[in-house]
């Protein structure tokens, strides 16, 4: 019970001062009284024990997130190459994380160009074109016994095209933003 009130607390904790320092900030950047820029996350980091906790609560994300990636992928390239899966060979942990460290050593700036282009092209692809296109399709399969089941999204295709066509409209604006094109 200590471990589940402990470890759901700081969390919550840090998310509170993370909305409190986001939702607190003005947009303009002009914060301060005397109109300097004001950024809320520096901000936090200044006082000790906040900026502690928000330098560890970063790393560990990052750890855990790497740790799992990394232990997932050795297991499909061990899979992949037919070697036996969940043991410490060499080889899949050399094929997971050597190509991407050379990467990032001689393109050093290109992770967050990355996040970018995942964020724009990756996330609206995957929660807005996708799924306005799978439940189309599902509403017009008739052989999977689908028929006698209520469709969540109300508005029938209308709305899916509204979905859909709106995160195409973002991912054509962008699209046109990084050719050196205008916003429309």
């Amino acid at each position: 019970t200590t471990a589940i009130v402990a470890g759901t607390t700081i969390p919550l904790v840090m998310f509170l001062l993370w909305n409190a320092a986001i939702l607190g900030y003005n947009l303009d950047g002009s914060d301060a009284a005397d109109g300097s820029i004001l950024d809320p996350l520096k901000v936090l980091e200044e006082d000790a024990t906040v900026g502690t906790y928000i330098m560890s609560f970063s790393l560990l994300a990052v750890a855990t997130s790497f740790i799992g990636f990394v232990l997932g992928l050795v297991d499909f390239i061990a899979d992949g190459l037919n070697m036996p899966v969940n043991t410490k060979s060499l080889v899949p942990f050399s094929l997971t994380l050597v190509p991407p460290a050379l990467f990032a050593v001689v393109y050093p700036d290109a992770f967050l160009s990355a996040l970018e282009y995942a964020g724009t092209y990756g996330v609206l692809a995957l929660f807005g074109v996708l799924p306005a296109a799978m439940a189309w399709k599902i509403r017009e399969r008739k052989d999977l016994g689908v028929a006698d089941v209520p469709s969540l999204v109300p508005g029938g295709v209308p709305m899916l095209v509204v979905v859909g066509g709106a995160a195409l409209g973002v991912i054509t604006q962008q699209t046109l933003i990084n050719l050196g094109g205008t916003q429309f």
